[in-house]
């Protein structure tokens, strides 16, 4: 590492981290005056891995997408932050235009992520995206392989982007420990077929020391496309390639659980839940809300049908119930999100004509496309009597988690689709089936109708799970499994003559390695 490593707090762990994502944790921009300003990027996860590497000190490698990141850096591209209070350097990858047109939105979003959601867009694999997904990842792997502050620093690897950057790394770093967690769905291997590059994704993935999915559901297909494709034998919690071994696991995410609780207890909060009801022009005694990105697979359409039957079965609910959607642009240069946007907002004003109040220009349904700072979304989750999340196929999604997090006065009442992964823990929730149309509308008729008894004993339960699985034990569960990790020999048996070149024995956990 060069000078600009900062000095380490006495009692910090002795061992650094370095820490692989496409999106980094802060963004440099120019202020009016030309002076240079910054901020961090929102999300729990960048919060959490933020909150980690102040407290271990070490390398964040990212690509620098800020307006003026450029001008940030020293001449090796470093930058130390949090820039109030240096804790590690933040070592920023440049991509072009054409890089992260063919990396990002080609292969890795128009590609990678309909394959791993089923919501019933095509994928498309263009060779062109793939040589320069690859070409990004390699340069990723080369941009880690120089920053290491040390061989034993562990490597933690974010995400579908960056696939590829393990086995990359692995040859340019053969003792490194690395760890990668998949944040979305991994597909059933029928539909991994579809991938013309599957075999490279694998063999990737495989290189990590510790492969983390969010559900043992991606967990078992991953296992699956692994036999699939190398002829892949099953050894308690260890993937095998070649002379070395990996685990393979399921970790849930959580979300900054105590980051918003202090916001909850904030005496201002009140006057900010007033201020979002004057801005919203909310004059109704029931609130629900919706809180997305602009994304196909979140099932905002499913949620407009729902209640759109909510409201045409009982009229009465127009005059009684605003329903608040926040979404967040997101991708909009892929026709396909550009698409799901028209899409919705023709809905939302066809939802609002059709059930639009007596002498009021507006119907049930605010809708805004922006996104929400941590204190005015907390303001919105405490004044929401309900909250949906219709996700047609999610990795976990966060924000039925936050919503609970918020909810310290027991009130509120989680409408959860049962195709998000969140379901899997929050069974406390009212499950719906964001494509039983019926189905769907009743659920918000139970979540209207509930008891507060019960409200806040379904609100309680829930909370004990989300405070007892934040995003900081998340983090270090995995990194903490990948410290524990010992070297494994491939196990005894007879050889598969079936194999392709570097046959691959695999096995999953269903939870984490422990010490000893």
């Amino acid at each position: 590492m060069s000078s600009l490593s900062p000095h380490r707090h006495d009692n910090r762990p002795s061992r650094p981290l370095a820490v692989v994502s496409n999106r980094e944790p802060y963004l440099h921009s120019l202020a009016g005056d030309g002076s240079l300003t910054w901020a961090p990027t929102t999300g729990g996860v960048s919060v959490a891995l933020d909150a980690l590497m102040r407290e271990r000190g070490g390398v964040w490698v990212a690509h620098g997408a800020g307006a003026a990141d450029r001008q940030a850096v020293d001449d090796d591209d470093r930058v130390l932050v949090p820039p109030n209070s240096p804790s590690y350097a933040l070592r920023r990858v440049w991509l072009n235009e054409s890089e992260e047109h063919h990396y990002y939105e080609g292969f890795a979003n128009e590609g990678l992520w309909p394959l791993c959601h089923v919501a019933h867009v095509k994928p498309v694999f263009r060779a062109k995206d793939w040589h320069v997904y690859r070409s990004v990842n390699e340069r990723f792997a080369r941009t880690v392989s120089d920053e290491l502050p040390d061989l034993a620093a562990p490597v933690f690897i974010q995400d579908y982007h960056l696939a590829l950057v393990p086995g990359y790394l692995r040859r340019l770093r053969p003792e490194a420990r690395i760890a990668l967690f998949w944040h979305i769905p991994f597909p059933h291997p029928e539909k991994l077929r579809l991938c013309p590059y599957r075999r490279q994704l694998l063999e990737g993935l495989v290189a990590t020391d510790l492969l983390a999915f969010q559900l043992d559901r991606d967990r078992l297909n991953f296992l699956a496309a692994a036999h699939a494709e190398f002829g892949a034998k099953e050894d308690r919690s260890r993937v095998y390639v070649g002379g070395r071994s990996a685990s393979v696991c399921a970790v849930p995410i959580g979300v900054d659980f105590d980051r918003i609780q202090r916001v909850t207890r904030d005496p201002s909060l009140e006057s900010e839940m007033k201020r979002l009801r004057r801005e919203l022009r909310i004059n109704t005694p029931i609130i629900g809300i919706g809180v997305d990105r602009l994304d196909y697979t979140k099932g905002i359409l499913e949620r407009l049908a729902a209640l759109d039957a909510l409201f045409s079965r009982w009229p009465v609910l127009r005059d009684q119930l605003t329903f608040v959607q926040i979404a967040v642009p997101s991708r909009s240069k892929l026709d396909s999100y550009a698409a799901v946007e028209a899409d919705i907002d023709r809905q939302v004003a066809k939802v609002n004509a059709k059930h639009a109040r007596a002498g009021d220009d507006t119907g049930p349904i605010r809708y805004r496309k922006s996104a929400l700072r941590i204190r005015r979304l907390v303001a919105l989750y405490r004044l929401a009597d309900f909250c949906i999340v219709s996700s047609l196929h999610d990795g976990m999604n966060l924000v039925a988690k936050e919503f609970v997090a918020a909810r310290e006065d027991l009130g509120g009442v989680l409408v959860l689709s049962e195709l998000a992964g969140a379901a899997q823990e929050l069974g406390d929730a009212v499950i719906i089936n964001p494509y039983d149309v019926e189905g769907f509308t009743d659920g918000l008729r139970q979540a209207l109708d509930m008891p507060a008894g019960e409200r806040q004993r379904r609100m309680e339960l829930l909370r004990r799970v989300v405070a007892g699985r934040d995003v900081l034990r998340w983090a270090t569960d995995i990194l903490e499994g990948l410290e524990s990790l010992n070297s494994a020999p491939l196990p005894p048996g007879p050889t598969d003559h079936r194999q392709r070149p570097n046959p691959t024995m695999v096995t999953g956990a269903e939870r984490l390695p422990t010490k000893g």
